[in-house]
């Protein structure tokens, strides 16, 4: 099995597209295996390339999507694929505790978060690049707006440890998590608003900038 995660996450949030993975189907297809798309953030890639979910779905043998990561449902995602995967899936699941019995309740919300939150990831695309723009401009060299595909970015932290600037950003009130020792990882979403943002990187800003 061939397995590509869309968006990336070690990748800043970046997409692969539809030409990459048709590439790694065909590739899939010479070698008798099978190409499962892990598209946990799936929607945010096709609110920021314009491609259509159907798209998606034909270019894989097996998908999935996550209903909380951008999407607000507070659990749950959704597999697609023929009859054999899914059911082979529902074994799976079974076996290793993710069944439940009052499963409606956590779809209504699914299908809530489907049908309300999905165009509104643009806004969350949009917010990463304003702060990483406000970076930018603050401490050059710390962020890159060119490079914020969807709704994760990447804080160099120069000379300070990650870990003392994520702590300083904990005391202001601001959540950033170190993702290497010179790398913070942030992530918005709906629950981050465009003030909110402004306040992170303005509080980053002081955090960055050496004593």
């Amino acid at each position: 099995m061939i397995a590509a995660e869309e968006t990336t996450n070690r990748g800043g949030g970046a997409i692969h597209g539809l030409d990459r993975l048709r590439g790694l189907r065909a590739l899939a297809d010479e070698l008798d295996a099978k190409l499962h798309v892990d598209g946990a953030r799936l929607f945010n890639a096709i609110v920021a390339s314009g491609t259509k979910p159907a798209e998606y779905a034909a270019v894989a043998h097996g998908l999935n999507f996550c209903l909380s990561k951008g999407l607000g449902a507070p659990v749950g995602s959704v597999m697609i694929g023929d009859r054999d995967a899914i059911d082979e899936a529902r074994v799976w699941r079974r076996r290793v505790g993710g069944a439940m019995r009052q499963i409606g309740i956590l779809a209504a919300a699914g299908l809530y978060a489907l049908d309300h939150n999905v165009d509104r990831l643009a806004d969350d695309h949009a917010n990463a690049r304003r702060i990483a723009a406000h970076l930018a401009e603050a401490v050059p060299g710390s962020a890159d707006p060119d490079l914020v595909d969807t709704n994760i970015l990447f804080v160099e932290t120069g000379e300070r440890p990650a870990a003392d600037v994520a702590a300083e950003a904990r005391d202001a009130g601001v959540l950033v998590s170190p993702f290497g020792p010179h790398v913070l990882r942030m992530v918005t979403h709906l629950d981050v608003s465009e003030a909110d943002g402004d306040t992170a990187a303005t509080v980053l800003t002081g955090a960055l900038r050496p004593a």
